[in-house]
């Protein structure tokens, strides 16, 4: 591939004068004349001999002749609108994806970039029938016609057809936050990019993984109006960041779904592989749109998060996204309906924040305003089991965690003796009791008490008795209290009885502690 010494247009991400979005952006157009390479392989197959030279951190475009016809055939190459009426991104190679990923960024689009009808026209409603892990379902959208993207080359150029030299001013709608302050005003104090940079930024919704946020429900249906958060990455070596956008491909629909910021920006890097964890390191922010009343057609930008990820918390996210539960799917009746893990978005918040993932743990469950996160936890039983066993940082916890294992399967068994014949032992009577003292435990007085009592009443605890010297200092106060008291919480939750109580509370000098995870 050839190009001139001096390009029409260079970018570079060492620009001093970018952005994360500018940034981006330019990981979007480089994505885009990756594919068209494939398409017209050489600048002979292209309007003015159209080159290109990319490089890791860099984007040459250079042409011959007038400038808005090659800008014209660039940008309605990039972004089209296919046989169904959607949005279809070149660079994303988006026409392949599943029909209901292609669904999610159309609509996704609409609602964030695209959410003034100026900026787009659109078409009929029209639905699809479509299956979601084997559930089939018929999903309404609005066919788009023409989105300002495709002919943005008239903003560019001038009247006659030359690249503009001079600033243009630009909105929210190529820069998600821009605003003008004074409307009456809005020819002096609109914010102004230079035409290469403009160019670059249409190539921002590529980069973008679109999220539904579910702020208060884990359920979501497909008649509710989205919420949505779309993290922006920030690129420091182009093909690095479009190889990750298309790998983000494979995602399914109800990984579309999130309860939190954290869980956003992890979703996007779940899928990096990491060779040398002293040397990751990635930054994006993450950007949320919403109505602001029932009545507003439109979303608005209502707040945006600066995340930095560390190696450590990308690897403890794979792991929960490895044994928690899944986000699940269902059908209620005619609706589609999406039920979210709202203890991964927690513990999401979590690693983002740096502190152990199950940090918080009791406060947030006393709180309880995001539904019944007790039973959430404990269909999450198994991920926590999971996590106990392979979380490095658990180990030193895993002695104080076994001995309340130890404590509840003693007291279990009491209970179980004292049942009577053709009775069923009520231990999630027990369950329930023991897990409202702990909640009532609000400083290291009550928590203290609580404990001497749980431990007592269990009688003889052999784990506490074989490992004191590791679980001394969560039980005399040298580890904090409010962590002893998260774990205690993670160990009720994580207990799981035999199915076979007959079997475990006769043999009980046969169990070790072991034996409980």
């Amino acid at each position: 591939m050839t190009t001139t010494t001096q390009p029409k247009i260079h970018l570079t991400l060492k620009g001093s004068d970018t952005t994360i979005m500018h940034r981006a952006g330019m990981a979007g157009l480089w994505m885009t004349l990756k594919q068209l390479e494939r398409q017209f392989p050489t600048p002979a197959n292209r309007p003015g001999n159209l080159s290109w030279l990319l490089t890791n951190s860099s984007i040459s475009l250079d042409w011959q002749g007038p400038d808005f016809q090659v800008l014209d055939w660039l940008l309605r190459q990039s972004f089209q609108i296919n046989e169904k009426g959607l949005i279809s991104l070149t660079g994303l190679d988006s026409s392949s994806m599943e029909l209901m990923n292609q669904i999610h960024l159309h609509q996704a689009i609409g609602a964030t970039f695209l959410r003034h009808n100026q900026f787009y026209k659109s078409g009929e409603r029209t639905s699809e029938s479509l299956s979601v892990d084997g559930i089939k379902e018929r999903l309404i959208y609005k066919k788009i016609e023409w989105y300002v993207h495709q002919t943005f080359a008239n903003q560019l150029c001038d009247t006659t057809g030359q690249l503009l030299k001079d600033y243009i001013q630009i909105v929210s709608w190529i820069y998600p936050g821009a605003t003008v302050r004074h409307a009456i005003l809005e020819k002096y104090n609109k914010l102004e990019e230079k035409v290469e940079y403009a160019l670059a930024l249409l190539f921002l919704p590529l980069v973008c993984q679109y999220f539904i946020w579910h702020s208060n429900s884990s359920r979501f249906d497909t008649k509710q109006a989205a919420q949505y958060i779309f993290v922006i990455p920030e690129v420091t070596n182009l093909p690095i960041a479009a190889q990750r956008c298309w790998e983000l491909r494979r995602l399914d629909y109800k990984d579309f779904h999130v309860t939190s910021w954290g869980e956003a920006a992890l979703k996007y890097y779940s899928y990096d592989q990491i060779e040398n964890p002293n040397e990751y390191h990635e930054v994006c922010q993450a950007l949320l749109y919403k109505k602001l009343n029932k009545g507003s057609k439109q979303r608005s930008l209502t707040d945006i998060q600066d995340i930095e990820i560390e190696s450590k918390t990308i690897l403890t996210y794979q792991l929960i996204d490895k044994f928690f539960q899944k986000n699940r799917v269902f059908c209620d009746g005619l609706t589609l309906i999406v039920k979210v893990n709202l203890i991964k978005g927690m513990i999401s918040d979590n690693l983002i924040k740096g502190v152990p993932w199950w940090s918080d743990f009791w406060v947030i469950f006393n709180q309880n305003t995001l539904g019944n996160l007790p039973q959430e936890l404990f269909y999450n039983q198994e991920g926590l089991r999971s996590m106990m066993e392979t979380d490095k940082e658990m180990e030193i916890y895993k002695s104080f965690i076994r001995a309340c294992h130890e404590a509840l399967r003693k007291i279990y068994g009491k209970i179980y003796s004292r049942a009577k014949e053709g009775e069923a032992p009520r231990f999630e009577r027990e369950y329930e009791r023991i897990r409202g003292e702990l909640g009532r435990c609000y400083d290291q007085q009550s928590f203290n008490d609580f404990l001497s009592d749980f431990l007592s009443r269990a009688g003889l605890n052999s784990a506490l008795y074989d490992q004191w010297e590791s679980i001394l200092p969560l039980l005399t106060g040298q580890i904090s209290w409010e962590k002893a008291r998260n774990l205690v919480l993670i160990a009720l939750a994580s207990y799981k009885p035999s199915q076979k109580p007959s079997e475990e509370f006769s043999q009980k000098s046969e169990l070790t502690p072991e034996s409980q995870f």
